[in-house]
Formats: C-alpha cells, structure tokens, sequence
C-alpha cells in the first residue's frame, strides 16, 4: 500500500516575495500579476497568499510563446 506521500506529487508553495524574487521581479509587480489575472495565487486564509512553484513556470512558458509569436 503507498502512503499519501508516495502518491501525490507535493507542490511547492512560494510567498510573494520570494515568487517575486525566482523571477527577478519586485514584489509589488508580483502583487500586480496576480490581480491582473497573469499569475494565480492560492490564498489560505485571510492574509497568506502563496504561488505554486508550478505556476511560475507556466507563466514564464506563456511569455516565451508571446515572445516567439511577436518574432
């Protein structure tokens, strides 16, 4: 029988200043992002945002495919 651990993939769960930093951004444009909708965030209660590791990478792949298209 597989534990929980063994069965599921555990993600990552970054605070905005440190989602902000992977990317080289300032935390503010982070907080920018996710209320424009480009990054989603997962919120835990009233005061904890966090951003799976995997959705930074989605969003960086979503701006390489503009940047291909652009060119």
């Amino acid at each position: 029988m597989k534990t929980i651990t063994e069965t599921k993939q555990h993600t990552q769960l970054l605070t905005v200043p440190e989602a902000a930093q992977r990317l080289g951004i300032s935390p503010r444009k982070m907080w920018q992002l996710i209320s424009e909708g480009q990054i989603h965030a997962v919120h835990i209660g009233l005061r904890s945002t966090r951003i799976e590791q995997e959705e930074l990478d989605a969003f960086v792949a979503r701006l390489r495919t503009i940047s291909v298209h652009r060119n």
